[in-house]
């Protein structure tokens, strides 16, 4: 019972950041202090997706429950979409955002879950005229979200989200994020087509959204590994970000603690 309301005050407590902020936290200052977890947040195209799946190894690490579930709160180097039935959940969550986005011209693609992430729903929607793409998500641990993204051919993007998490991770050239909260879709659409690429921009549809959604995902997963996952410099700025004092040397103690966990999330892929 006391584990289930630390869950729940976890849910409440949810902000952006948060994995970072209590892996520095939970870094050990000396012996027999508790372990932390790893974080990574994507960004662009990949739709925030193994961030949510860490969010849930986070809030297991604060109840100190068996640690043999950590090891599946790993973000996995790679994804693969299956065609699903949405659940309840999920189509209520859909229908907040399908309304305002099908009457600015949006279509629906599909719903998908996200092997091997486990309660990870989405949604997909295409624009034909304006090129844009937008997602919606649902995950036990935290309120549906919503990307809305473009792309170009030359591979570079620009994504809004209402995602509560990843604003003190650094984003690939070529590929930023914008965090809002509140926005309307009107106005987050706006903002896209606004501050995309140039042109040509790529289309997304039932035929391609898969192959393309995974394939970003992969790639962005690939750039962080190519940095050793986490850096410090972001460890430092998601500390900074809870107002506490912590010292250099719980920096990057969880730094590494993060880094080991994002290495061994790899040596399983396939």
């Amino acid at each position: 019972m006391k584990d289930r309301k630390i869950v729940s005050a976890a849910r409440r407590r949810w902000h952006a950041g948060c994995i970072v902020r209590r892996a520095v936290a939970a870094a050990p200052r000396g012996p027999g202090r508790g372990a932390g977890c790893a974080v990574e947040a994507p960004l662009d195209l990949t739709f925030n997706l193994f961030l949510i799946v860490l969010v849930a190894g986070l809030v297991l690490a604060i109840v100190r429950t068996i640690r043999r579930f950590m090891s599946a709160m790993v973000p996995p180097p790679r994804v693969h979409l299956v065609p699903v039935t949405a659940s309840r959940r999920h189509a209520a969550d859909v229908k907040k955002f399908a309304r305002p986005l099908e009457a600015h011209g949006f279509t629906r693609i599909g719903t998908y879950r996200a092997d091997p992430m486990k309660g990870v729903l989405l949604t997909a929607f295409g624009h034909t005229r304006h090129s844009l793409c937008a997602v919606v998500y649902t995950h036990p641990l935290t309120a549906s979200f919503m990307d809305i993204a473009s792309m170009n051919e030359a591979g570079h993007g620009f994504t809004i989200t209402t995602a509560p998490a990843g604003q003190e991770l650094d984003q690939r050239d070529g590929h930023e994020k914008l965090f809002v909260t509140g926005m309307p879709v009107d106005k987050m659409i706006e903002t896209v087509l606004q501050r995309r690429p140039p042109e040509p921009h790529v289309s997304w549809n039932a035929t391609n959204f898969v192959t393309r959604f995974e394939k970003e995902y992969g790639d962005e997963m690939d750039w962080r590994a190519s940095r050793g996952g986490v850096t410090e410099d972001e460890v430092r700025r998601a500390a900074d970000a809870t107002g506490r004092t912590f010292s250099d040397r719980d920096v990057r103690k969880a730094t590494h603690r993060l880094q080991r966990q994002y290495t061994a999330s790899r040596r399983n892929m396939r």
